[in-house]
């Protein structure tokens, strides 16, 4: 699988790297249009610490977090 390179955002670099299948569903969903437009809306526009929407947006992906994470911004 190819991934890109971070920091080459609309360039046409990319390197190998293996990826488990965590790290192909999150290039999967990296690369979805739908998904992306579903999280800048739920991130954006002073949502970012709804944890009702952003649990909700996880669940409409199929994602589930079995570890607590970090708050934002920590």
């Amino acid at each position: 699988m190819e991934v890109a390179v971070a920091g080459t955002i609309g360039l046409q670099v990319t390197q190998r790297a293996p990826l488990d299948f965590p790290g192909f569903a999150q290039e999967f969903l990296r690369r979805n249009p739908a998904y992306v437009r579903d999280y800048d809306c739920v991130m954006t526009g002073g949502r970012r610490g709804d944890v009702a929407a952003r649990e909700a947006m996880a669940r409409r992906w199929g994602l589930c977090f079995p570890m607590p994470a970090d708050p934002l911004g920590a």
